[in-house]
C-alpha cells in the first residue's frame, strides 16, 4: 500500500512531466521562437501555466519551482549514470527515483529524451554550466540541430541577456559552422539587443567584440550603431568602450573606408581651433600632423588609415563635449574623452615612423625607440602637440591634470 508521501510525489512528478512536454511541445512546432519569460502568477488558476503567443514562450512563476527541481533532479542523474555507465559499472534500478523518467533517461532513446529537461533547466537558470556541457556532449553525438541550438540560446537570453554560458555556446557552435553561412550582422543584433535590456552588459559586449574580430567588415557600421546606443544609453560606459575597441581595430588593421574619400573634415577642424587657423586640405592638415616628412615619403596606404582614424577621434571629442553640454557632467564622457585624445596624441607621436616607407626594403618602418624618447623628440617639432598640450592646460582640472602628466606626458608646471 503506497503511503500519501509516495502518491504526492508520484503526482507532482506527473505534474512536471505534463508541463515539461508543453514547453518542449512549443520549441518542435515554433521553429521562429524568439523570447522567453516568467511571467508572475502567485497561484494556480487551473490552467496550463505554459503560455505562447506571438513566437513568444511564458511559463507562469507559480511552476517554476517544481518545474526546476525536477528537472534538475534528473539531469544530475543522468549525468550520474553516464559516469557510472562510462566506468564500465552497471546502474543499479534501485538507484533510480521516479520510474518513468528514470526509465527513459535509461533507454535507448534516453540522449533525446534528455533535452527537454535541459531545456527547461536552462531556461530557468542559464548559469549552471553542468547543463551547458550536456548540450556540448548531446551536439557532439548528432543528436542535436545546430540551427535549433542558435536558436535555443538566442530564446535563453531573451530571458537572461547576461548569460556568459549561453554566449560561451554559441561561439562554440560557431567552431562547426563554416564562415560564409554565418549571420553576423544577427550576430551583432543580439549583442545589441542584450545590451539594451541589460546596462553595462559585459559578456555582450565581450561577445560583440570576438563578432568584430572574425567579420572586420562590420568595423564601419559599429562606429554608427555605437554612436546611436550612446545616445540611448548615455551613462552605460560598456559602449563607448566597445567604441574604444572598434576604432583601434581600425588602426591595426589599416582600416579606410573608400566611400569616403579625402573628407577628414572633423580632423580639419579640430586642428584650425587648436592652431588658431583654417586648414582647409590634406596637405595643410600634414604640415600639423606629421611636420618632418613629406607626403610622398610616407605609406600611402596607412597614411589614409592614420587619417581617417584620427578623424574619426577628433568626431568623437566633439562628440563628448556635445553630450557634456546636454547631459552635463558624467565620468563616461570624461573617460572617453581622455582616450580619444590619448590616441591622437600617442599615433601622431609616432606618426614618422610607423607611416613612412623604409627605401632599403620596400617596407614600412616600424617605431622601435622607447616611448619617451619618441615623445621628447616629436614634441619638439610638433606644433599640433604643443596646440593640444596648451588647449588642455586651459581646460584642466586637478585631476585632469594629474592624468595629463601621467599619460601624455605633458608638463604643466
Amino acid at each position: 500500500m503506497m503511503t500519501s508521501e509516495a502518491v504526492d510525489w508520484d503526482d507532482n512528478n506527473a505534474f512536471c512531466e505534463k508541463i515539461i512536454n508543453e514547453i518542449y511541445a512549443v520549441f518542435l512546432r515554433d521553429p521562429e521562437l524568439t523570447g522567453f519569460e516568467v511571467i508572475p502568477m502567485p497561484s494556480n488558476t487551473n490552467k496550463s501555466p505554459v503560455i505562447h503567443i506571438e513566437h513568444n514562450l511564458g511559463l507562469q512563476s507559480w511552476c517554476v519551482k517544481y518545474i526546476y527541481e525536477y528537472a534538475h533532479r534528473l539531469l544530475l542523474r543522468h549525468k550520474a549514470e553516464c559516469f557510472k555507465l562510462s566506468g564500465g559499472v552497471t546502474p543499479s534500478s534501485t538507484s533510480i527515483v521516479g520510474n518513468t523518467s528514470g526509465a527513459l533517461l535509461m533507454s535507448g532513446t534516453g540522449n533525446n529524451a534528455i533535452i527537454k529537461y535541459l531545456n527547461c533547466a536552462i531556461l530557468i537558470n542559464p548559469d549552471v554550466a553542468t547543463f551547458w556541457n550536456l548540450r556540448r556532449q548531446l551536439f557532439a553525438k548528432n543528436r542535436l540541430d545546430i540551427t535549433k541550438e542558435f536558436q535555443f540560446s538566442a530564446v535563453v537570453l531573451s530571458k537572461k541577456p547576461k548569460s556568459n554560458e549561453a554566449f560561451a555556446y554559441r561561439r562554440w557552435l560557431y567552431l562547426f559552422q563554416s564562415y560564409d553561412a554565418i549571420d553576423w550582422s544577427f550576430e551583432i543584433g543580439l549583442c545589441e539587443k542584450c545590451a539594451d535590456k541589460s546596462t553595462t552588459n559585459y559578456h555582450a559586449w565581450c561577445h560583440r567584440q570576438w563578432v568584430i574580430m572574425k567579420a572586420p567588415q562590420l568595423l564601419k557600421f559599429e562606429v554608427y550603431k555605437t554612436e546611436k546606443f550612446i545616445r540611448k544609453h548615455i551613462h552605460d560606459y560598456s559602449c563607448f568602450n566597445h567604441r574604444q575597441f572598434v576604432l583601434a581595430k581600425m588602426y591595426e588593421s589599416s582600416y579606410f573606408d573608400e566611400h569616403d574619400g579625402d573628407d577628414f573634415n572633423e580632423l580639419m577642424q579640430y586642428t584650425g581651433f587648436l592652431g588658431n587657423t583654417t586648414v582647409e586640405n590634406t596637405d595643410e592638415l600634414l604640415r600639423w600632423l606629421v611636420p618632418t616628412a613629406s607626403r610622398e615619403k610616407l605609406n600611402q596606404l596607412k597614411l589614409r588609415s592614420f587619417l581617417f582614424c584620427l578623424n574619426l577621434a577628433a568626431y568623437d571629442l566633439r562628440f563628448c563635449d556635445e553630450l557634456q553640454s546636454v547631459y552635463g557632467e558624467s565620468q563616461a564622457f570624461e573617460n572617453h574623452r581622455r582616450f580619444m585624445l590619448k590616441f591622437i596624441v600617442d599615433r601622431c607621436r609616432c606618426a614618422f615612423s610607423t607611416l613612412a616607407v623604409d627605401k632599403t626594403n620596400g617596407h614600412m618602418s616600424t617605431c622601435n625607440q622607447p616611448m619617451h624618447k619618441i615623445t621628447k623628440l616629436d614634441d619638439q617639432d610638433s606644433a599640433f602637440i604643443r596646440a593640444i598640450e596648451a588647449n588642455e592646460k586651459n581646460r584642466t582640472t586637478p585631476q585632469h591634470k594629474l592624468w595629463c602628466s601621467l599619460f601624455l606626458g605633458f608638463d604643466f608646471e
